[in-house]
């Protein structure tokens, strides 16, 4: 199996957007390609600008935000990723209280990335980057071709890159524990654009 990094997500350390207007936690990047972050967004307001880039987004945490920019409407909910374009100013209304949400950017036409729900196991192909984020409760990664598991703990995030062969993760089937960043393990994945 590829080279994997597993941290617990309350280590990493949280920074201002781009915009100042809130936190985030950088989970993993590569360079301006892509980026995964945990923001948390806790007042209506205006949503930092990325030009170039696809962003994609479901909430974790919370009730929901709707972002418009003139006639244009996304309705970030939860457990539910939402695709819109960075390059937009988008201006954020929170539904019933902050929300804390998984946010990926790519690089448009360069990579395309995918968030699902880990209420089952999943396969990563060879050649993607994935990051792991078991928030709630512990995953398990293995190789296709091996039976040897590597845990990840509940609420910590693992970042594979570059895939050399495909793997498996099946999240624990144990109830969880929300530490602020939800019940259910969440998969990210980035693959060239033209995979």
């Amino acid at each position: 199996m590829s080279a994997v990094i597993v941290r617990e997500i309350a280590s990493v350390p949280s920074e201002k957007w781009r915009n100042g207007k809130g936190v985030t936690k950088t989970l993993a990047m590569d360079g301006t390609n892509w980026r995964v972050s945990i923001a948390e967004v806790e007042r209506d307001g205006p949503y930092s600008t990325f030009e170039g880039m696809t962003r994609l987004s479901i909430v974790l945490r919370g009730n929901g935000v709707v972002l418009r920019a003139d006639d244009l409407i996304t309705t970030l909910t939860p457990l539910a990723a939402a695709e819109y374009d960075g390059a937009i100013s988008w201006d954020a209304s929170l539904t019933d209280g902050p929300v804390t949400a998984l946010n990926v950017m790519c690089k448009r036409s360069v990579r395309r990335s995918t968030i699902r729900a880990l209420t089952g196991a999943a396969i990563v192909p060879a050649g993607a980057s994935a990051i792991v984020l078991a928030v709630g409760r512990a995953c398990h990664v293995s190789a296709l071709s091996e039976t040897a598991l590597q845990r990840i703990d509940a609420n910590s995030f693992a970042v594979f890159r570059n895939l050399e062969h495909p793997v498996r993760i099946i999240p624990d089937t144990s109830h969880g524990e929300d530490r602020g960043f939800g019940l259910v393990p969440q998969l990210v994945t980035v693959e060239a654009a033209t995979a």
